[in-house]
């Protein structure tokens, strides 16, 4: 017996000391996880991450020029849509009629998007692969790396913490939302285990909040794994754009919207001009058939499927949607899936209370005063960073819409902030962050476009600081990074003017172009290596010095291209004298024109006067 029991405890001796072995091994951090500095896990926004098209060998597809052909948002082959839709377009304006266009626009949208596709399950159907990393950023390729920090560029954070305390999330944007917030419950495990550390940081930027969102309600227990939260733009209540998306509620589909201006939100004047002419080849009444059909297929047969681009609407959105979209029992899962992830978003703020009472330290960077794109009908209704509306960013914050101001007799509502020394109205007044959730850990940058704010690099230091130090508790521990600050990207001023104006031999100009161009140079290079700016002025700096660079002879003075007047002029000429009316319905509208006032004389003398 005594043999049994010290065989026994021999055995478990060797498979302890095997364990502790293999968990030694496993640690990769040159710290051992004994550091100061926890390791960061970015979770990127919708499109910061590669997804593959794959043909059915599971090998890449390959564009003409021999690159990987991406799934996002969905795969456009002109060949295929030339095809499909060269018939029925030809027969519809010989017809003036809807001969298959409608049909033909339906089955454009399916093979584009066939790829990013679910079934009633919510569960992906096309042949894809995500370009995962499935370890830090220490461990990546060259190629990986340039991929992550093109995303995110915390390169700053890399060299201040390591890289190997820097992971990278990838995932399907157009995929499972359980299921992407499962695998990033796992990934977490990984990273303390691979790190040594017990605590990690998450940097959920724009969708990443959706996905946080989840991970905080699915699993509570994530809470203790957690030493900072740095959300930067996130959709913690989706984005109007989407809930108008799935809702139908596009703006597109009133022809006064579509024929004046709406177009030039999206794209270069000249093109919008030039497709608001040639649009009116089509009837509008058979235009806005085939943009109904394209959108029906896209929300019934694409969106309404995807679990992921449910967790991006708004929950005030969700019981209506749901009863329409979700009523078939067919979709009993993606319901049940969405349900659970509604519930998540009404508990966000509570979740998010939950880890600070916990001792979390959470922080919130959002962008504010830039219009939503114009797709949805609600695009004016709220505040925005141009892709979500700010109440969403901002966890509950009041403000007013773009380009206005709190009325003049506004007082700070301090709903969320008890400290009567605290003033929380941005400097615009167009912001009260003492509504939102966090009143003191939220940063609010005025003017800056939720899709460049990457390139602010005021943000991108930010958020090093926060989470390489510890010294930036709140918006008042540095006057450095103040609660509200402005737009920038000064790429082109520190890659470009900058070094140019450093070049100038100043002994060859006048005393006063000298005098201007060092004086210009010495602004430009107090703003680039400052950290706190308004919106606009940028701008300001950069047409000064580059206004110093001419007169130096350095740079001409560059004339803005203008816009084509031709199709401009025309498409203005059509609005105002034919409203949104196809070509086809003009002969009868321009005979109307030319003998109405004949009618309105012979009308007058037929009669009778009193």
């Amino acid at each position: 017996m005594k043999k049994v029991v010290s065989f026994i405890l021999a055995l478990t001796i060797i498979f302890s000391v095997l364990t502790v072995g293999a968990s030694a091994a496993a640690v990769k951090t040159e710290c051992g996880g004994k550091c100061d500095t926890c390791p960061s896990i970015v979770v990127p926004g919708i499109g910061q991450s590669n997804v593959w098209a794959l043909d059915e060998n599971g090998d890449y597809i390959l564009d003409d020029e021999g690159n990987r052909v991406s799934c996002f948002p969905a795969i456009f082959d002109i060949g295929t849509i030339v095809l499909k839709a060269i018939f029925p377009v030809l027969l519809t304006l010989l017809t003036q009629r809807d001969i298959g266009l409608s049909s033909a626009l339906s089955d454009i949208i399916l093979d584009s998007f066939e790829v990013n596709m679910c079934d009633d399950n919510g569960k992906n159907t096309g042949n894809l692969e995500v370009e995962k990393y499935p370890y830090s950023v220490a461990e990546c390729s060259e190629y990986e790396k340039e991929q992550i920090y093109n995303n995110v560029p915390l390169l700053d954070y890399a060299e201040q913490a390591g890289e190997d305390h820097l992971y990278y999330f990838a995932y399907n944007s157009f995929s499972n939302h359980l299921e992407i917030v499962n695998e990033l419950y796992d990934f977490i495990q990984m990273v303390k285990r691979e790190t040594g550390h017990n605590k990690v940081n998450i940097v959920p930027i724009s969708m990443g909040g959706s996905v946080a969102n989840g991970l905080l309600e699915y699993y509570p227990e994530v809470m203790d794994d957690l030493n900072k939260v740095v959300y930067i733009v996130p959709a913690l209540d989706g984005s109007t754009i989407v809930g108008d998306l799935l809702s139908k509620d596009l703006t597109f589909f009133d022809k006064e919207f579509l024929f004046n201006g709406f177009l030039e939100t999206l794209m270069d004047e000249d093109e919008a001009r030039m497709i608001e002419v040639i649009a009116r080849i089509i009837p509008d009444n058979v235009l806005l058939k085939g943009l109904h059909a394209a959108v029906n297929t896209l929300v019934d047969e694409v969106a309404s499927k995807i679990t992921s681009i449910w967790a991006l609407s708004p929950s005030s959105y969700y019981p209506k949607l749901a009863k329409e979209l979700l009523s078939d029992p067919a979709r009993a899962e993606i319901k049940r899936e969405t349900e659970m992830y509604y519930h998540a978003q009404l508990n966000s703020d509570k979740n998010i209370q939950t880890l600070v009472d916990k001792g979390v330290q959470v922080f919130n960077i959002v962008d504010y005063d830039v219009p939503l794109y114009c797709i949805g009908n609600t695009w004016n209704d709220d505040n925005a960073d141009g892709v979500i509306h700010l109440d969403s960013t901002s966890m509950g914050v009041k403000s007013a819409k773009v380009g206005e101001a709190l009325p003049a007799d506004y007082v700070q509502a301090n709903t969320h902030c008890s400290n009567p020394e605290h003033n929380h109205i941005s400097p615009d007044r167009v912001v009260d962050a003492s509504t939102g959730l966090l009143p003191d850990t939220t940063f609010y940058f005025d003017g800056q476009n939720h899709e460049k704010t990457a390139r602010n690099d005021i943000i991108i230091s930010l958020a090093t600081r926060l989470l390489a130090k510890d010294d930036i508790k709140d918006v008042y521990s540095s006057p450095e990074y103040p609660q509200f600050n402005g737009a920038r990207d000064p790429r082109g001023l520190k890659n470009s003017h900058i070094p140019a104006a450093k070049a100038v031999d100043t002994s060859a100009l006048s005393p006063e172009v000298a005098a201007e161009l060092e004086a210009a140079l010495a602004e430009a290079e107090a703003f680039v290596n400052g950290t706190v700016c308004y919106a606009g002025q940028q701008k300001e700096v950069e047409n000064r010095l580059r206004a110093a660079l001419v007169a130096a002879g350095v740079y001409t003075v560059e004339e803005e291209e203008e816009p084509s007047d031709f199709f401009k002029n025309l498409s203005l000429w059509l609005y105002e004298n034919y409203g949104t009316e196809g070509f086809s319905e003009m002969p009868g509208i321009t005979v109307n024109l030319i003998f109405k006032p004949f009618f309105e004389l012979f009308n007058k003398l037929l009669t009778p006067a009193f």
